[in-house]
């Protein structure tokens, strides 16, 4: 059956605190000339989780195709474009090339050691009396001159044809290395390892003719985290304000984002949530509850649906030659196995052989189904995950605790007693009970295999990533397993990144409550592994600009800032950058301010409303009886001056002296223009005793003034510690 490869693109991307879940979406032509039962959807990351794998399909109008089975496996992209037939023969007239410039080059090389073996002869001796005969010496010269200009010209050539036979010796590698990748084209790299998804496809009716229909696969990777960070733009003049949330963000999942919606979320990805079940108020008599089963049994005559099959195979044996090649097509083939006597498996009705007793070898078998349908068994597994507190009752829950590690292949496995006990040993009952819930590792066995058809088997998961590349006849020399498990690591390394200044845990922060941010258009997000900044949403509030003052303490008028949440969701704790009428102040770290709720922000301190604070003192005795008191009167006038165009509220902040426990001193207010009221500083969950405040508006451009009044009284043999003078 040929599978239809389908290209996705990623649509949309919610993070958590720790991971994120990824929805591609690919778009499904449906046809009534073609209706395909199987799509492959490649190019999907490593690090995913096979388990958290969900598809859906979804059409504009009319019936929608079934997503039923989906099988996560390991895939490589397709093969590069085939080059042309004459590559042999280019690389042909390359190497021809190459070996006439060598040998152009030795034979130029042969002629300047023969011309540097050229002499010029020596002058003959004199025969004795003769005298000797005159030296030719204009040929001497020629003969000279010659042999000079031929090497230099035999130079010059082999320098020129060294050059020619580089460039062909390069044209000569490239076009090597071409051939060498078309012939190891089908030889993976480990980088090029990509998981990918096989979904089956069912139908109900004929869907209309060019039916608009999108695939969709959500899937969860490890490997992202976000942040939130917040930039405060404040107008004074229309009094109003703009927040603007952003996320710093980390994700090396392996593959970028670019042009997605964006979900920010405070909650656990993969935590395990359920309704409350709400028990029922029945008036009466008493009835027993019903007990409530993990599982259920499977269905009884599985082999009768394979009676026709059987039945069939025997006669087209019977009817064709070659007896014994034929019946290598229809059973699978099995080893001999020593001394192996028919025995019968306890409640299944299926005869299995079992070794002797005088055999060092033993049989194993999971039990784990003979289903008259493979929804059985699914059904049975999934009982299995929805009640776990009746999976310890579950006689299958019990059989896999102690099945044996080298029998999840849900067939006979026959193994030496060393091997089953080394097997024994390595295993641990959370492995089989985890075996239990991969719906993707279970094959369903071929009608042709005795042992297997029928049941379906939890197959290693190793063999399940290698059936695609199988099929896509691809060579592996190495480990898949180490690859895939590489992917996952180095995902879940951004989880140890340090939070940049300001940043929070979202999952601590949120507590019992979980919080959505979504971005208001597409953004991109690289993979690697680096805090990114990215814009989610602004929204504009009302603000309410006050200032306050401690002159006490300091005359510097700080300006506050109180704004309300504009979002549905709260502000969480983190760093903001406030801006004041376009101009940058500071940057700061907020409280988490729930969903409309109000917040403040300090603004430093204000330039323009100066404050001045002046004090006088004077003591006075009450009195000329035997017990007189001391009056240490005080008296404290604050000038405040407004230089700004507007009207400013100002809170002016004061406290008074408070006497120890058990002094005998009496502290009394005498006079204050205007009123004030208590202030005990509860806001900041650091009550204050003897603490007052005004709060009055200054008009623009005007001054204003404040005093109070108060006295102290002490006995006149007493003084106060630090001196009568409590003013400075």
């Amino acid at each position: 059956m040929a599978i239809a490869q389908l290209s996705s693109r990623i649509d949309s991307v919610k993070i958590y605190s720790a991971g994120a879940t990824v929805a591609r979406v690919a778009d499904l032509p449906l046809t009534s000339a073609e209706l395909p039962e199987k799509v492959e959807i490649p190019g999907l990351p490593l690090a995913l989780d096979d388990s958290s794998v969900r598809v859906r399909v979804e059409v504009d109008r009319g019936t929608s195709p079934i997503a039923g089975d989906v099988r996560i496996g390991l895939a490589v992209p397709p093969p590069p474009e085939i080059l042309p037939p004459l590559l042999d023969e280019e690389v042909r007239l390359a190497k021809a090339e190459v070996r006439q410039l060598k040998d152009v080059i030795a034979l130029i090389e042969n002629e300047i050691r023969v011309l540097n073996q050229l002499q010029v002869p020596d002058r003959p001796d004199a025969e004795l009396g003769i005298a000797p005969p005159p030296s030719p010496m204009s040929a001497r010269l020629a003969l000279a001159n010659f042999s000079d200009e031929q090497i230099r010209a035999r130079i010059q050539e082999k320098r020129e044809t060294q050059e020619k036979l580089r460039q062909a010796q390069e044209h000569l590698d490239d076009l090597l290395q071409k051939q060498a990748h078309a012939s190891t084209a089908r030889v993976v790299r480990p980088n090029e390892l990509r998981k990918t998804a096989v979904v089956s496809l069912s139908y109900e009716g004929t869907p209309p003719i060019e039916q608009v229909s999108r695939l969709v696969v959500e899937y969860f990777v490890p490997g992202a985290r976000w942040t939130p960070t917040y930039v405060c733009r404040l107008n004074s003049v229309e009094s109003s304000a703009s927040i603007a949330v952003r996320a710093l963000i980390c994700q090396r999942t392996g593959e970028d984002w670019s042009g997605v919606h964006l979900e920010l979320s405070t909650a656990e990805p993969m935590a395990w949530c359920a309704l409350p079940e709400l028990a029922s108020l029945r008036l009466g008599r008493s009835q027993p509850v019903p007990r409530k089963t993990g599982w259920r049994r499977p269905p009884i005559g599985a082999e009768i649906l394979f009676e026709d099959f059987d039945t069939h195979k025997q006669v087209a044996i019977a009817s064709l030659p070659q007896h014994d090649a034929i019946t290598n097509i229809f059973s699978p083939k099995v080893p001999p196995l020593p001394n192996l006597v028919p025995t019968q498996l306890k409640g299944r009705g299926v005869s299995t052989p079992q070794p002797s007793m005088a055999t060092e070898y033993e049989v194993f078998t999971t039990e784990l189904s003979v289903g008259k349908y493979a929804d059985d068994d699914f059904c049975e597994l999934e009982a299995l995950r929805a009640t776990p507190d009746e999976t310890s009752r579950s006689p299958l829950a019990r059989r896999a605790r102690t099945v044996p590690l080298a029998a999840r292949g849900g067939e006979d496995i026959i193994l030496p007693q060393r091997q089953r006990r080394q097997a024994n040993q390595t295993a641990t009952p959370e492995e089989y009970s985890t075996d239990l819930f991969a719906y993707g590792l279970m094959r369903m066995g071929a009608a042709n295999d005795l042992a297997k058809r029928g049941k379906l088997s939890i197959e290693q998961r190793h063999e399940v990533y290698l059936e695609i590349l199988k099929r896509q006849e691809v060579i592996v020399n190495f480990d898949v397993m180490h690859v895939v498990q590489q992917a996952v690591a180095n995902a879940q390394s951004c989880r140890q990144l340090r939070l940049p200044s300001g940043g929070i845990n979202v999952r601590k922060l949120a507590g019992s409550f979980d919080y959505a941010y979504s971005a208001d258009g597409r953004v991109d997000v690289s993979s690697d592994g680096q805090f990114h900044s990215v814009a989610l949403t602004s929204n504009s509030t009302q603000v309410d600009l006050r200032y306050i003052v401690v002159p006490r303490e300091d005359t510097n008028v700080f300006r506050i800032a109180q704004l309300h949440n504009p979002l549905q969701a709260p502000l969480l704790s983190g760093s903001a950058d406030v801006y004041v009428d376009g101009e940058y102040i500071l940057s700061t770290n907020i409280a988490t301010v729930p969903p409309k709720g109000q917040m403040e922000l300090g603004l430093s301190v204000e330039q323009a409303i100066k404050v001045a604070r002046n004090t006088s003192y004077e003591e006075v005795r009450s009195g000329n009886t035997m017990v007189a008191f001391n009056e240490l009167r005080h008296k404290i006038n604050i000038d405040i001056t407004n230089y700004l165009t507007r009207e400013a509220k100002i809170e002016v902040r004061e406290r008074l002296p408070i006497p120890q426990e058990g002094a005998k001193v009496d502290v009394q207010i005498d006079r204050v223009t205007p009123d004030w009221e208590k202030y005990e500083q509860e806001e900041r969950q650091k009550p204050i005793q003897c603490g007052y405040r005004w709060r009055l508006q200054v008009p623009a451009k005007d001054k204003t003034s404040l005093s109070v009044q108060y006295t102290i009284k002490t006995f006149v043999d007493s003084e106060l510690i630090d001196g009568n003078r409590r003013e400075e």
